[in-house]
């Protein structure tokens, strides 16, 4: 291409080369626009696709294991098979087992199960009719239809009467499976929690998401005015839920919008003008233009060209530099659309609770993510303490404030030379951190530091639970659910410290047998308003500090006590069932957000002592209690008599044994016969354990001369032949 024929060009075809490259820039400007319309489209159906995954995998978890547990679980089948709706034992294990999974599943609220034989309800904290229930209009909606697995939309329910409602999603189950012949099995799932899992997935000050049922009500909302930009819409197979999402800067990006066609108007102007200009030096002086040009393709493209193959065809070259640009700026914004803090999160998530396919830890999950090098890891995890009352009293805000601080103290204190520090906020409550340590020992502890600053500078209090060191990225998990375990002994050995491997060893000082034989002397001396009850309820949970269990088998303990109690206040007089009762129905809600077992001990106490005040008020001075008082310390004396009986003991108190035996089992919740063999088992295992004399011996000694008959009683009552009681004692 000559200088010439350049010029000729220029002069005899500048309208029309005007016009024709300023039409290319609008059709090169319109596909860009419509290219980025295209991309945040693709991106925000799969945010909303990933987003619904993970509701599904919460949801999901929760019809499993019900499933699982209607198909595996006998307690379940022998409740709804079961005719006498007194056995309240049986009730009792249905409750614990179900309460366990509401442990394993934090997004399970509340349960119950509706017998349809008896028409009886049985839930965390009460058995009842159905016409007495607060949610019998929505358990008798199921009866007689053939449902499978049954998600509801939002809808309020309540247990009891004096309680608020609270908005949940419920799954039904009909009992048996494919059958529901016999009941359902109804779990509720709080809207909060969900709303909570959710609120962790994306950022709400860029990004609005709302969820809406079948019926078309709101289970999470972030905008619901009527002009939202709603870029996706999914509706799930599963559940029929519909989830939208959508940007919260619509006014900023029409502003934006309008504002980019003022500056485009502009910048065709200038680009006219620098044309006209740019044609005027050329025709001065071509060189610098040429010399220009060669500059821009060393410097855009591979560098290898000349100066003689960009003259053959300067607008080529133009050509090919855009295009060069245009690639460019798709993969800049394919990369800047990705999820980066939602991958981290899935990163973090595959992790701490192992969620990846085949068993083994791929390094998809990692890949773009920064992982510092190490040679031992460990797992640890911060919990807020008493988070109802110490956390969220404050607005969403201001938790949100209050987790960054933490955050980024723990980061702070965590990074020493050769460590590096992975966190991540997994619950509301739980601040979840891998440390990567490389090279030398690990240093020296900082987390009690940690603990120190947030209970002096800020308005609550946490405790860690340390897992304990591994070397592969594989068992992270283990060392991760190691300190998670260790929170739940929170309970006894206390809040706002650290909870080590060490701290919660224990060697079981008192067989959980023990544990309910002092349960049962409790009761008893409850019922019969002895002051010794007091002494028995402080050695109980002395003797559960020094076994250091779990808060689960604290709770288990617990409840099984509440049970006692109420059975053995059953077969009195209505008004003193009526008291305990009510008692333990308060208590029982007390207990669900108890955080130390001071806490519950306290609680606990108080409750007895105001209730025995009671029942001893309502006793008139010509009760029974004092002749049973007298019979009761008989049989402690005499326990050895062979010829103990009621007939003896209603020839010596001058009382018919058939009104005795009604009043023993009022009183004592249990006959005669169970009432004196508690006692002489109770005396034998102290023979068995300090003296050296035979079964034989120790049995003639409590009142039992026949061998077999003890062997045959003591089993009985403690699981384990009398031989196999001192083995294990002497130990």
């Amino acid at each position: 291409m000559s200088k010439t024929w350049l010029r000729r060009m220029m002069w005899s075809h500048i309208p029309l080369f005007l016009i024709v490259f300023s039409f290319l820039i609008f059709i090169f400007l319109q596909a860009i626009v419509e290219q980025n319309r295209q991309n945040a489209k693709a991106s925000g159906k799969v945010f909303t696709a990933q987003l619904l995954q993970s509701v599904h995998v919460s949801l999901k978890t929760v019809d499993h294991l019900v499933i699982r547990e209607l198909l595996n679980n006998k307690l379940l089948s022998d409740y709804f098979e079961e005719v006498d709706s007194r056995n309240i034992y049986l009730n009792y294990e249905v409750l614990e087992r179900l309460n366990e999974l509401k442990q394993e599943v934090p997004l399970i609220d509340s349960f119950y199960l509706y017998r349809y034989s008896d028409g009886t309800v049985l839930s965390g904290n009460l058995r009842k009719n159905i016409d007495a229930f607060e949610d019998r209009v929505f358990a008798r909606s199921f009866s007689g239809l053939r449902l499978g697995t049954y998600w509801s939309d939002v809808r309020d329910y309540r247990e009891l009467a004096s309680r608020s409602a609270k908005r949940v999603i419920s799954v039904v189950h009909e009992v048996p499976v494919n059958s529901g012949s016999q009941g359902i099995l109804v779990m509720n799932i709080d809207v909060s929690a969900i709303q909570a899992s959710v609120s962790l997935l994306y950022d709400e000050s860029t990004t609005f998401v709302n969820i809406f049922s079948r019926n078309g009500q709101p289970i999470y909302s972030d905008n619901l005015e009527p002009n939202r930009k709603v870029m996706t819409r999914l509706t799930s197979d599963y559940t029929g839920w519909t989830v939208e999402s959508g940007m919260n800067s619509g006014l900023l990006a029409r502003s934006t919008s309008a504002f980019s066609s003022v500056w485009f108007g502009v910048g065709v102007l200038v680009f006219a003008i620098g044309l006209l200009l740019t044609i005027y030096v050329a025709r001065a002086n071509y060189k610098p233009l040429e010399q220009l040009v060669v500059k821009l393709h060393h410097s855009l493209l591979d560098g290898n060209g000349s100066a003689g193959s960009v003259a053959a065809d300067e607008f080529a070259f133009i050509e090919s530099a855009i295009n060069n640009f245009v690639a460019q700026s798709k993969l800049a914004e394919r990369e800047f659309s990705e999820a980066a803090v939602l991958k981290r999160k899935h990163a973090f998530s595959v992790l701490i609770y192992g969620d990846y396919e085949k068993g083994e830890l791929s390094d998809r999950p990692f890949e773009g993510l920064d992982i510092p090098d190490f040679d031992t890891l460990k797992a640890i995890v911060i919990e807020v303490d008493n988070a109802e009352q110490a956390f969220f009293t404050y607005n969403s805000r201001d938790r949100s404030l209050f987790k960054f601080v933490v955050s980024s103290v723990v980061n702070e204190m965590m990074q020493q030379p050769g460590t590096g520090v992975w966190l991540e906020w997994t619950s509301p409550i739980q601040l979840s951190v891998v440390i990567f340590q490389n090279g030398a020992k690990e240093q020296s502890p900082v987390y009690e530091p940690i603990v120190d600053w947030i209970a002096k500078n800020l308005k609550f209090t946490v405790t860690v639970g340390v897992g304990r060191t591994t070397n592969s990225l594989e068992d992270i998990r283990s060392s991760y659910k190691e300190a998670c375990s260790l929170l739940h002994f929170k309970a006894v050995l206390g809040t706002n410290r650290v909870i080590r491997y060490s701290d919660a060893e224990h060697q079981r000082q008192k067989s959980e047998h023990e544990h309910l034989r002092t349960i049962h002397e409790i009761s008893t001396a409850f019922r019969l308003g002895e002051e010794k009850w007091r002494e028995l309820y402080g050695k109980f949970f002395n003797d559960i500090r020094l076994d250091k269990p779990a808060k689960s088998e604290i709770v288990k303990l617990v409840q099984y006590m509440f049970a006692n109690l109420e059975l053995h206040h059953s077969s009195g007089s209505k008004e003193e069932y009526q008291i305990v009762r009510q008692a333990l129905e308060d208590m029982r809600v007390k207990m669900e957000s108890f955080d130390t077992l001071d806490d519950l001990s306290r609680a606990l106490y108080e409750m007895l002592d105001h209730s025995g005040k009671r029942l001893q008020d309502m006793r008139s001075p010509r009760s029974h209690y004092p002749l049973l008082q007298d019979i009761k310390d008989c049989i402690e004396k005499e326990y050895a008599n062979p010829d103990l009986s009621l007939d003896y003991l209603s020839d010596k108190f001058d009382v018919s044994s058939k009104y005795l035996s009604r009043l023993f089992k009022e009183t004592f919740g249990e006959n005669f016969l169970e009432f004196l063999a508690s006692v002489r088992i109770g005396k034998a295992k102290e023979l068995l354990v300090r003296t050296e004399n035979s079964v034989q011996e120790v049995g003639e000694k409590v009142g039992y001369p026949n061998s077999a008959t003890f062997r045959r009683v003591f089993r009985k009552t403690e699981g384990l032949p009398p031989q196999d009681y001192r083995s294990r004692m002497r130990q």
